[in-house]
């Protein structure tokens, strides 16, 4: 559950929108945030990341299906990236959500709106994820998915740097953390020789 004055704000760093919707949800040593508690949360996360989300609303079915395939694709991705074959159900899951049909945008007039050509349903949008997953995945780039070097930070992230040497989920969140925790030992050795 949502702790309470955690940040709710969605965080879109980790370079991948499959790996930004696995950080809707933080595990840390001593808290768990879920930024993804309602159905409606689901929604404002979908708009956020130019995703339809039905009209009617997204249903709490429509929410455990979503955290559910957060789930596989964490776990799948996790395992990559350690060398570990990744759980079969994990693979299925990813690749049902996968197939099914994604939403289709038109142009509206003028050209700068879109217009879902049908009704949308919530798993259009995540078949949208499950696709990029599939994608991230099974490319070239798997040793660029690495998980944040932060303590207390284990969030995934695609590191799109030149060097490829990224190390935190985001500079914003753990970057600077880790700057001002390097600040702070630096001055104390100066100031104690």
């Amino acid at each position: 559950m949502r702790e309470a004055g955690a940040m709710t704000e969605f965080d879109h760093s980790a370079g991948s929108l499959c790996l930004d919707f696995v950080a809707t949800v933080r595990d840390w040593p001593e808290r768990r945030i879920e930024l993804l508690g309602t159905p409606a949360e689901l929604t404002g996360w979908f708009e956020a990341e130019g995703l339809p989300a039905a009209a009617g609303g997204l249903t709490e079915q429509d929410l455990l299906d979503a955290r559910t395939l957060r789930a596989a694709v964490n776990d799948t991705t996790r395992s990559l990236i350690a060398g570990a074959p990744p759980a079969a159900e994990d693979i299925r899951l990813i690749n049902t959500i996968g197939r099914h049909p994604t939403p289709v945008f038109l142009l509206g007039p003028g050209g700068r709106t879109r217009a879902a050509v049908a009704e949308p349903d919530a798993a259009a949008a995540l078949s949208v994820i499950a696709r990029d997953a599939i994608n991230l995945l099974a490319g070239p780039d798997l040793g660029r998915i690495r998980a944040c070097d932060s303590d207390g930070c284990a969030t995934l992230f695609y590191d799109r740097s030149p060097s490829g040497r990224r190390r935190w989920c985001s500079m914003r969140r753990c970057g600077e953390k880790a700057a001002a925790a390097n600040y702070r030992r630096r001055v104390a050795t100066r100031s104690h020789p």
